[in-house]
């Protein structure tokens, strides 16, 4: 049987000068904060996030009738989460103002289920002319996803869960639902979308690239990682993948496609709901002929 060494008896400072040391912490902290916060309300006025990321996806067989072809594509909401009714209008007005082809949300919508249908309310007010489409992210089945579906689809969102679509412009949408353990069988579900000449996945979690076969997709779309939210020197101290900082943000190739990683719109948590050096944003994806 192991018993614990004796411990030896550490040599702390005065209380007064510990206690010191945690409010001068605390300071930095909420001065981080309010500096991270302040740099980003012009945009979020404006915007609704602190920046709109644009991508190009190059792709030299890509017909004309597609060369030019934008998508935007929203993650990470978490509605009511630090994130209000006037935040999500205005972030609604932005994406409309970019005139996307069609527009994807990518899960991760609401903070609790109270807050479905004032979500829906406001994302009822997308517009593009190919559609507006959804995935379900992790905390959409923890605050009833059956609900959610439901109410996005009652003003005219298609929820892709686990189901594919082809554009009236020609672009394939294939979207899958979050968790791994339910994961589809893709090669199925491609046979939805295999006549289109340019297919996009969606899927909440960037992780999932590292499980399938990504060559059939000429992109994928992604969020929940929230370019780490709070971040050092561009490390993320907490993030939720099992894959390191690889799909913390930014585009990452598997398998020769591009792996588009959104910081998101908003904050996961309940205690720290601010970002540092991890900017909110929403893409907006142009497809090119070259």
């Amino acid at each position: 049987m192991l018993f614990p060494r004796k411990r030896e008896r550490p040599t702390v400072a005065p209380r007064s000068s510990a206690l010191a040391a945690i409010l001068a912490l605390v300071a930095l902290a909420t001065a981080f904060s309010s500096c991270s916060t302040a740099a980003g309300l012009s945009g979020q006025r404006e915007l609704g996030v602190d920046r709109v990321r644009r991508v190009e996806i190059l792709q030299p067989d890509l017909p004309d009738s597609l060369d030019g072809y934008r998508i935007a594509f929203v993650s990470d909401i978490h509605y009511h989460n630090n994130f209000s009714r006037a935040r999500l209008d205005t972030l609604v007005a932005a994406i409309n103002e970019e005139r996307p082809d069609c527009a994807i949300v990518g899960g991760d919508l609401t903070r609790a289920a109270q807050d479905i249908e004032g979500l829906s309310d406001g994302l009822a007010r997308l517009a593009a002319p190919d559609g507006v489409y959804a995935v379900s992210g992790n905390h959409d089945f923890y605050n009833d996803q059956a609900k959610t579906c439901a109410a996005l689809r009652g003003r005219g969102i298609v929820v892709l869960d686990e189901a594919g679509v082809v554009t009236p412009g020609g672009v394939g949408i294939l979207g899958i639902n979050e968790f791994r353990d339910i994961y589809p069988d893709l090669s199925r579900l491609y046979d939805t979308v295999s006549t289109a000449r340019f297919i996009v996945l969606a899927n909440h979690d960037p992780d999932f690239a590292e499980e399938t076969d990504m060559s059939r997709f000429a992109a994928v779309l992604s969020g929940h990682t929230h370019g780490g939210q709070i971040t050092i020197f561009g490390w993320a101290p907490v993030l939720p993948s099992a894959y390191g900082q690889k799909y913390r943000t930014g585009t990452v190739y598997k398998d020769g496609t591009p792996v588009v990683v959104s910081n998101g719109a908003g904050y996961g948590g309940n205690i720290l709901r601010f970002r540092f050096c991890a900017p909110s944003d929403f893409l907006v994806v142009t497809l090119r002929k070259r």
